[in-house]
């Protein structure tokens, strides 16, 4: 072995020269794939805090708008809460059983349908059911 071998550490541990020319062979997607996964788990990850922070402001609203006590929609944020810390685990294991792509795509669709059961609600009780079901659409898809 020559002196200059053994001064680079590239070339002792057997890994690839950063000068080469050599194309990465560990992944078999492309560089615009992995951007396109990347970009879709990122989003994918944003929807379960900003589920929970932009609910805030509105609290005294749906309080009125429904004839309720600030106190009992709080409960929606504590369930939301719960539920997002529970739902994780849970998913997380089934990603491991079936894939994790099937399991972005229904947790993504539960997070639709609730939002849409949200928007068009009038009762406390739906408002409660609906936000436990929006962040279990939410954090399912931070398991993954």
């Amino acid at each position: 072995m020559s002196l200059n071998v053994l001064n680079d550490p590239m070339e002792v541990g057997g890994g690839v020269h950063p000068d080469s020319n050599h194309e990465d062979v560990y992944s078999a997607f492309s560089k615009t794939s992995k951007r396109w996964i990347s970009f879709a788990a990122s989003f994918a990850a944003m929807f379960s805090g900003l589920s929970s922070f932009i609910y805030y402001p509105a609290l005294s609203p749906i309080a009125a708008e429904l004839r309720t006590s600030i106190e009992l929609v709080n409960l929606t944020i504590t369930s939301y809460l719960i539920i997002s810390g529970v739902i994780p685990s849970i998913v997380g294991d089934l990603a491991d059983r079936t894939g994790r792509r099937p399991l972005y795509l229904v947790t993504f669709a539960i997070y639709f349908a609730a939002n849409i059961g949200l928007a068009l609600q009038n009762s406390y009780a739906a408002l409660l059911v609906l936000r436990m079901v929006q962040s279990a659409g939410s954090s399912g898809g931070l398991s993954p």
